[in-house]
């Protein structure tokens, strides 16, 4: 190092206290960002997880809580119509059970009774076919008409 001039010494010198040092400091800076970027891609992939078990979660309640309600609601619906056609199945036996008692007091004829069943009969309604439309998402009556004559059946016996 004798040989050297004062010059390169400095440069050797300075090139020893700043730039080694300099690179130093960028070498732990650079290992510093990838354990930085480690960290932070592996901390958002786990938060990505919980938040998607957060919602998976969410939306499977949301669906069976939806379920649920509809059920009750349908079954609701359900016992309401059935306990409607009992209660109008029961009037009309009730309204038979009257008749009966009111011709039980009566001096029976067939005139009379002709003139009864007469007072007493109905058009019946038969209801026309319903189909569900997909496309539309509504009920539509089917195209055939249905012409159904009710036949008159006599019962077999003599009494009757």
């Amino acid at each position: 190092m004798k040989d050297l001039s004062i010059r390169l010494k400095l440069i050797l010198i300075f090139i020893l206290i700043k730039v080694i040092p300099l690179l130093l400091i960028a070498y732990i800076a650079f290992q510093g960002v990838v354990k930085l970027d480690e960290y932070f891609s592996s901390s958002t992939k786990q938060l990505f997880l919980e938040n998607k078990e957060i919602i998976s979660t969410t939306a499977n309640k949301a669906i069976s809580d939806s379920i649920e309600m509809l059920d009750k609601k349908s079954q609701a619906s359900i016992e309401r119509l059935t306990f409607e056609i009992a209660k109008n199945v029961a009037n009309f036996l009730y309204q038979r059970d009257e008749d009966i008692l009111f011709l039980s007091e009566l001096n029976i004829n067939q005139e009379l009774l002709n003139k009864f069943y007469k007072s007493k009969q109905r058009e019946i309604i038969v209801h026309e076919k319903y189909y569900y439309d997909e496309r539309t998402n509504s009920w539509k009556r089917d195209k055939k008409r249905i012409n159904k004559k009710i036949r008159e059946e006599k019962a077999q016996l003599k009494d009757n």
